[in-house]
């Protein structure tokens, strides 16, 4: 019991010691960064630890509702036409749509998005925001006949390093509401408030 103990308390100080040089090494960079970082950082480490899968980590699905008076692709059709109608309400233009064959035959397209104006100032304040455009959505057919659809979680572009300008970071939580909207309400195969 002695030498559990002792192990434990080692283990504690090698923690606390660890703990103490990240917070003299990157304490004052990380009163920087966001508040909502730490948040966004561990919901993804959360996912990818769990499923081993960093895509998981980073990526949101969600099931499409099939109405049964609808085919599938009929209610695809409908889901485009949903989240288009979504995306310009939120100043987001569909600027690129691909059919993509696979060799599986599963039905697989990709919507990308985007804002000129939003992605000027994003370009503006810093290149490398170029990897995050445009906003894309995929609809994925699974091989049992589920379709889903597929997006980037953008809360480490919007949370995850130094806070965002204010201007920068209203664009941005529009830019999220926007594909949000589209991504939940193309899912649900209507238009949702």
């Amino acid at each position: 019991m002695k030498i559990l103990k002792t192990i434990l308390a080692l283990i504690g100080t090698l923690v606390l010691a660890g703990m103490l040089l990240v917070g003299v090494k990157y304490g004052g960079m990380l009163k920087q960064f966001d508040p909502e970082a730490v948040r966004a950082f561990s919901d993804m480490a959360k996912l990818v630890l769990e499923t081993g899968d960093p895509a998981k980590g980073m990526i949101l699905k969600k099931k499409m509702v099939i109405p049964e008076d609808m085919t599938k692709e009929e209610a695809i059709a409908n889901a485009i036409e949903v989240m288009d109608e979504v995306a310009s309400a939120h100043g987001l233009a569909m600027v690129d749509h691909k059919v993509m064959p696979r060799k599986t035959g599963i039905y697989t397209q990709i919507r990308s998005y985007c804002s000129p104006t939003i992605a000027d100032e994003f370009l503006t304040y810093s290149r490398e925001y170029i990897g995050f455009m445009p906003c894309r959505i995929g609809i994925i057919e699974e091989p049992n006949g589920d379709i889903y659809l597929y997006t980037m979680n953008l809360d480490l572009m919007i949370h995850g390093g130094k806070k965002l300008p204010t201007k920068l970071r209203e664009l941005a939580m529009e830019v999220n509401a926007g594909m949000m909207g589209m991504f939940e309400s193309g899912a649900a195969g209507e238009e949702l408030e």
